[in-house]
């Protein structure tokens, strides 16, 4: 019988992508399979692309590893050993576990053998490419710091705004010049901070209207005005190694793969960054003034905190589903006063979108006032809750399709979970410490968690008959609870109550949806306690 072959490859930088290294990489496996005599199918072609060989959390190697632990191939051919893995002992890792599979592991440009001897070999090459990597990464760094100290390297790769680069033989790493053009509009906009007293959202307009553009974006944002002014660099004080690249906390979307682990960054300790005379823009006292003012400015901006919105933060814009702030309207004179939801996603000067969200601001007093009475409705009749329960339940998919969901979401726990048993494998073994461990663990544990969640919804999702029934039960249970009392609440009464009851009221031009939870038992005990 012949064997069920996979192949694996790697390359760790975009540089390397764009150099099409993946290609040549596959093509010599393609040649070494065909000498072998193996067909590899597409989906057992596993690739890593921009992916570091010192992180064993890859989505093409896992997948490779889950294939080989579900029996589903014999044979993976790598092109070598470094792009398994950078580091030996987790080379070692992975083909051992590989092995226990039945997997053997053919490196096409240095094959080893079953002897002691290629097996020494093996665990050399592993060893030496590990120091070596230890070696670059060490001598980069600390020349890095000491071109920098010594003034034969520019403090950043691209120069700010008001700066340019300029490089010449006597300077083939580039020369820090000041762009007269954009220092002028630079110089413009500290005058207008300093003596018209505009924010920095105000900066960004008008430096749209008059078609000023930044370096790398099509127009201003206020974000990148108050990054430029803060700047000590307009001083001739360029900062080097403040910041330090660290792997995130709380990542954005945990349990995913990251092609960067440390892509997050924090603050150094001020003593260990470098400074850098470089040609100044303005002087000190105009970056005093400059900052004294944008300080003033900060203390004197509105804070709508005066007024009461029953729906705050649960008002939904149809349009482009970002969440309307609760404002207040005011001219003087007394024409109109009034409180109101707007949509304040519609500048690019603050999303940074070309797109504008074109919503209206619609009035709380009328908004607060149908919600409320909507949610009054519900309590004096709550078999109008039931109803939408009842078309909630038979308008899920079909039996089918929710099987399969669920088929897919438990196979998806059951991966991750060896995942987790391999990182405790690889602590065990050595091959990784404590601290990654445990942050890679969580990443892992929160993926599953998401998936259990999801999967705990679907089966919620083909409830029979006797759940309906309860939950009929608990709804008109807390309808009575609080129906005669309803009325009498105050404002922070009922705004517990509407947020225990609507989940969010999306507002499209001149229609409401407002979409409500389910209040099951023991949800609303707090609210209770007051009546």
């Amino acid at each position: 019988m012949s064997r069920r072959a996979a192949m694996y490859a790697r390359v760790s930088t975009a540089h390397q992508e764009q150099e099409q290294t993946i290609a040549s990489q596959i093509e010599a496996l393609e040649r070494a399979a065909a000498a072998m005599q193996l067909r590899v199918p597409g989906h057992h072609r596993y690739v890593d692309e921009g992916f570091s060989g010192s992180r064993l959390d890859r989505p093409g190697l896992d997948a490779m590893r889950d294939a080989a632990a579900d029996g589903l191939i014999d044979v993976v051919l790598v092109h070598c050993p470094d792009r398994l893995a950078r580091n030996y002992v987790h080379q070692q890792v992975i083909i051992e576990e590989l092995a226990k599979h039945g997997v053997t592991v053919h490196f096409v440009e240095r094959p080893i053998g079953e002897r002691a001897e290629d097996k020494l070999l093996l665990q050399m090459q592993g060893v030496i490419a590990e120091y070596e990597r230890a070696k670059i990464v060490e001598r980069t760094r600390r020349g890095t710091l000491h071109k920098v100290r010594s003034g034969q390297m520019l403090p950043f790769s691209r120069p700010p705004y008001g700066y340019a680069i300029v490089r010449s033989p006597e300077h083939p790493r580039g020369m820090l010049v000041v762009d007269e053009v954009e220092a002028d509009h630079v110089r413009s906009m500290c005058r207008w901070v300093i003596d018209e007293g505009l924010g920095v959202r105000q900066i960004a307009k008008r430096l749209n209207a008059l078609g000023i553009r930044p370096k790398r974006r099509e127009f201003w944002v206020q974000t990148s005005v108050y990054k430029l002014l803060i700047n000590p660099v307009l001083v001739g004080k360029a900062i080097f190694g403040k910041m330090e690249s660290v792997e995130p906390k709380r990542p954005r979307h945990p349990g995913s793969y990251r092609k960067q682990t440390r892509s997050s960054q924090r603050l150094r300790p001020q003593s260990q960054w470098i400074e850098v005379p470089v040609p100044a823009i303005i002087d000190q006292e105009t970056r005093e003034a400059l900052l004294a003012r944008m300080t003033k400015n900060k203390l004197l901006a509105t804070r709508n905190t005066r007024y009461s919105y029953l729906l705050r933060t649960l008002v939904v814009c149809g349009e482009c589903n970002w969440r309307m702030d609760a404002k207040h309207q005011k001219i003087s004179g007394g024409r109109y006063d009034y409180a109101c939801y707007a949509c304040t996603h519609r500048d690019p000067v603050v999303t940074g979108k070309k797109t504008r969200c074109t919503a209206r601001r619609v009035h709380a007093e009328e908004l607060d006032r149908v919600v409320w009475d909507a949610i009054t409705s519900w309590i004096q009749s709550p078999e109008m809750l039931l109803r939408e329960v009842e078309a909630w339940r038979t308008s899920r998919t079909g039996l089918a399709h929710a099987n399969r969901d669920r088929a897919r979401i438990e196979g998806l726990c059951r991966r991750l979970d060896q995942q987790i048993g391999r990182l405790i494998d690889g602590y065990q073994r050595g091959a990784i410490t404590i601290d990654e461990l445990k942050a890679r663990r969580e990443r892992l544990e929160a993926e599953r968690d998401a998936a259990r969640k999801r999967g705990e919804e679907l089966a919620a999702e083909e409830m029979g008959r006797t759940r309906v029934d309860r939950m009929a039960q608990e709804l008109e249970e807390f309808a009575a609870s609080i129906r005669d009392g309803v009325n009498d609440l105050d404002f922070q009464g009922r705004q517990q109550l509407v947020r225990l009851l609507v989940e969010r009221v999306v507002v499209i031009g001149n229609e409401i949806a407002i979409e409500h939870a389910i209040p099951l038992s023991g949800r609303f005990s707090g609210l209770r306690s007051h009546h």
